[in-house]
């Protein structure tokens, strides 16, 4: 007679091999083993993101304002490659939240906090002063806040693209999903950070803050598998010192009057 399991061993899920122990066991990444996704997917998932980053940084040459040009950009034309590859279905990268999800993503905010203040400490020590968001210097219309809102879910799309063309290739070479996972995401974060170049103009900061610093929040991606867990980390993440800088003056005024 089979001995009767526990609650606990009937609850457990075992993690597949070649998995990380940390990952979420029922889900798994898509494209990289799906045999009906060509390498050139993989290269349109790549290219329309190190096009984002090219165009991100050469804008700043042209006149005129252009924060609604650059959202277009950041927003639309990773969308379109996803689409593209995912044959119009958003939910290879969305999936509904889960209760697990909430905790999550405050570590996420917290850590990603931490850590880019003690980096900016670490950068005014050595005599390199960390720039600011450039949000900081902007009035934040109602519209802007909405473009906030599209613009960091374009720049999700970015990582994620990069994330799992470069994996779908290493994977397909290598045989070893783990190694596969880590050289995507490194290398995924390093092209995000130095998107951001044109924007800080240094960089240290951007590989540093930007770039290593979203590992954090990459993590929840590479956990869960869901897109929108590392939106909402990222959104909170960042408005949370526009929010701070919009109230201040409030603040400055009830003291006042």
């Amino acid at each position: 007679m089979l001995p009767r399991k526990t609650p606990m061993e009937k609850t457990k899920k075992i993690v597949p091999e070649g998995w990380f122990k940390w990952e979420r066991p029922d889900i798994d990444f898509p494209f990289y083993n799906d045999d009906a996704v060509p390498d050139q997917h993989a290269w349109l998932l790549i290219g329309a993101s190190l096009l984002v980053a090219v165009l991100l940084n050469i804008l700043p040459f042209f006149p005129g304002d252009k924060t609604i040009i650059k959202v277009i950009i950041v927003f639309l034309i990773p969308l379109a490659a996803l689409l593209f590859v995912a044959r119009g279905d958003i939910g290879t990268i969305i999936k509904r939240p889960r209760l697990g999800d909430i905790p999550l993503i405050i570590i996420v905010v917290v850590l990603e906090m931490a850590f880019s203040i003690a980096i900016g400490k670490l950068l005014q020590v050595i005599g390199m002063p960390a720039s600011s968001n450039p949000l900081m210097g902007e009035t934040m219309s109602a519209l802007r806040i909405a473009l906030v809102f599209v613009q960091l879910f374009g720049e999700e799309l970015f990582k994620t693209n990069m994330l799992l063309g470069i994996l779908l290739l290493m994977f397909r070479r290598t045989g070893d999903r783990k190694k596969a996972v880590i050289i995507a995401t490194l290398l995924a974060l390093l092209v995000f950070g130095l998107a951001h170049y044109a924007a800080y103009g240094s960089i240290l900061q951007i590989l540093l803050i930007q770039g290593l610093g979203s590992v954090i929040c990459q993590f929840a991606y590479l956990k869960t598998k869901n897109m929108l867990v590392t939106y909402v980390a990222h959104l909170i993440f960042d408005l949370i010192p526009i929010g701070f800088m919009m109230l201040a003056p409030m603040a400055g005024a009830l003291l006042l009057s």
